[in-house]
């Protein structure tokens, strides 16, 4: 298990749900929607990196599934 993926995981989630949940209250500017999206996009790529090389440069071994692996022969 990995908190950290856990906690980023948990920070996605709840990034999306906000946005969702402003655009679907009220109608929102061009220039909000983009920040919404920036937040978004930011949580989640901060997922990815961390599965690629969140552990000293090593993939994450408590992804799903392996991202990165040795090639078998």
């Amino acid at each position: 298990m990995c908190v950290e993926l856990d906690n980023l995981k948990r920070d996605a989630v709840q990034v999306s749900r906000e946005a969702r949940n402003i655009r679907r209250s009220r109608d929102v500017s061009f220039n909000e929607d983009a920040e919404l999206s920036l937040e978004k996009h930011k949580s989640i790529s901060a997922v990815i990196r961390h599965l690629l090389v969140g552990h000293d440069g090593n993939p994450c071994p408590a992804g799903d599934r392996p991202i990165v692996g040795s090639m078998r022969r």
